[in-house]
């Protein structure tokens, strides 16, 4: 295994410790607010993350085991506003996350390197690699991550006030 593999593998294994360094000692109620008009809470955020980690396992193992398979994406906004995502909870959400990646990594590991190249046709990314889809949900997770980071300090800065 090439050592860009190995690298694209931890970075991708790193995500749920971000996230829970990044939702660490946050209460209940800082979890379900939404101290951002029209943006999701943190739990919604957790419970997105993990919604798309499904997602693109699925469309993961499916370039794995198939020829150029079509992946279909799913209407984020819809999961959000269907699934009870601010009723779910944050242990057994992080825990899944972890199970979802834990479980990729080997099979990412036990791979040939020629596999890191093979294709799916997303029906809206279009044409898509395995090594693609890697990075897309690692650099997922530090998206959002932001963006918990930008609540977080609207909730501090709204204690103080």
């Amino acid at each position: 295994m090439s050592d860009a593999i190995s690298i694209a593998i931890e970075s991708y294994l790193e995500g749920p410790i971000r996230l829970r360094h990044a939702i660490a000692g946050m209460s209940r109620d800082q979890l379900i607010a939404r101290p951002i008009a029209g943006k999701w809470t943190t739990l919604e955020v957790v419970a997105h993350l993990v919604d798309s980690e499904i997602a693109w396992c699925h469309r993961m193992r499916r370039v794995i085991a198939e020829d150029r398979p079509l992946l279909i994406g799913y209407d984020e906004t819809k999961f959000t506003a269907t699934l009870a995502y601010n009723d779910r909870d944050l242990d057994a959400e992080l825990r899944l996350l972890d199970a979802l990646r834990n479980q990729m990594a080997v099979i990412l590991r036990a791979l040939p390197e020629s596999a890191w190249s093979r294709e799916g046709v997303h029906n809206e990314r279009g044409l898509i690699r395995l090594d693609e889809m890697v990075r897309v949900e690692t650099e997922h997770v530090l998206h959002h991550i932001q963006q918990i980071d930008e609540k977080r300090k609207v909730l501090r800065s709204s204690e103080t006030t």
